[in-house]
């Protein structure tokens, strides 16, 4: 593609940022149209970031950035309900708070000269092939680029107007959540993150280099606990329910719970049956909003930033939009449809019902643990070879533009 097309990106998310970075390596010019406003600060998590996702940011050069605002993990280690040590991973990996993440992404894309506008709720969509994609605001101003990315999510308004007869992501009945201790006796930072199968729900934790422990849980969840989106409660309307769900797990994770504070960040997880194009005409979808990927296995945000990656490869060897968005789903299909598929293997494994079920899922775990182990390994090593990124011809120069709200643009 040459000159300096113009992308508009929906979602300020990691996908949308990721996105907006790379296109503006390779000349392009970049608008991410965020609907929350930029007082509204997102709510984080800890995850971690899989070493395929830290390549992607390691090829952009802010890896070292992410690494700032994160901890290293050296090693994953798998237990049982009781303890024991049934696997593990050596693979490098980055615990980090999503947050964090999108906000270090959001600083390189802001010095790389993106656009970002803030409470910009898209409400409307046009792409009649010429005269450009055309994505209508909620205050009824309009934006027009070569190319319109979405990148909002799971509940992607930009796949429902492209696609209104897809069924929406549906919830999963599992409810994810973390929290913090400020420091738990006999807990120390060793740069492992321990991940437990337990009796009646899933649990991991990691101390951080001060002594804090973070920990991140799954469960099964009822309709009273359907929210939305993320929340944050006070870690006392979870703690009771919480040590009684890990009462019959290894004694750590009660320890952990008893001495956390603060707040529990909450969150249903959702699944998608991935529409069968991912694209029309010059619009497409990347990430969550194209594949929802479960995140048992911490892959989410690492697929997105290859989504991103490839997405730019492709627009930057076309001659043509709609043929680079074709290619990339074709490029891109194969490989989320195999990990979500091993993701969702795991998250099978999380959660059993019953005590036969509970035996069963005990007595096959370990030799399931140590199979996942070699597939995630194949998964991690995943690297696109494009060293011409780095030094492209058409690179553009930061060109200062801020954040803004709708109402400026």
């Amino acid at each position: 593609m040459t000159g300096h097309p113009h992308a508009l990106v929906v979602g300020a998310g990691i996908a949308g940022t990721a996105v907006g970075l790379v296109l503006r390596r390779i000349g392009w010019r970049v608008t991410l149209l965020e609907a929350r406003p930029e007082r509204e600060q997102p709510l984080g998590s800890y995850f971690s970031l899989a070493d395929n996702g830290r390549t992607v940011l390691r090829g952009l050069g802010i890896l070292p950035a992410v690494e700032a605002v994160g901890t290293a993990t050296h090693r994953i280690s798998f237990h049982d309900h009781r303890g024991r040590e049934i696997g593990s991973n050596n693979q490098a990996s980055t615990l980090i708070r999503r947050d964090r993440l999108g906000g270090a992404l959001r600083e390189a894309a802001r010095r790389a000269g993106v656009r970002i506008i803030h409470d910009a709720r898209m409400v409307g969509l046009c792409d009649d092939g010429v005269g450009g994609a055309v994505a209508t605001l909620a205050d009824r101003s309009s934006h027009t680029g070569d190319l319109l990315i979405g990148a909002d999510g799971v509940h992607s308004r930009t796949r429902r107007l492209m696609f209104p007869e897809h069924p929406s992501a549906r919830f999963t009945g599992v409810l994810d959540g973390g929290g913090s201790a400020p420091r738990v006796d006999g807990i120390a930072p060793d740069g492992v993150l321990r991940l437990t199968f337990g009796n009646h729900a899933f649990f991991g934790h990691q101390a951080l280099p001060g002594g804090e422990v973070v920990w991140f849980q799954s469960m099964l969840a009822g309709e009273e606990d359907l929210a939305a989106g993320p929340r944050a409660d006070p870690v006392d309307r979870w703690r009771t329910r919480l040590v009684e769900l890990h009462r019959s797990d290894h004694r750590p994770i009660s320890d952990i719970i008893e001495a956390s504070t603060g707040t529990v960040i909450r969150w249903p997880v959702y699944d998608l049956d991935p529409p069968s194009r991912w694209s029309r005409g010059r619009v497409c979808l990347i990430g969550d909003a194209a594949h929802a990927m479960p995140p048992h296995d911490g892959q989410s945000a690492s697929m997105a930033l290859e989504d991103a990656l490839v997405l730019a490869r492709c627009l930057d060897t076309a001659d043509d939009i709609s043929d680079a968005l074709v290619s990339f789903q074709q490029l891109r299909e194969p490989r989320v449809t195999m990990v979500a598929g091993l993701t969702r293997r795991t998250g099978s494994l999380k959660f059993p019902t019953a005590p036969r079920a509970r035996r069963a899922r005990d007595a096959v775990l370990g030799m399931f643990i140590q199979a996942g182990v070699a597939a995630s390994e194949d998964v991690n090593r995943y690297h696109l070879d494009w060293p011409e990124l780095a030094g492209h011809p058409e690179a553009c120069r930061p060109d200062g533009v801020s954040t803004e709200s709708s109402s400026s643009s």
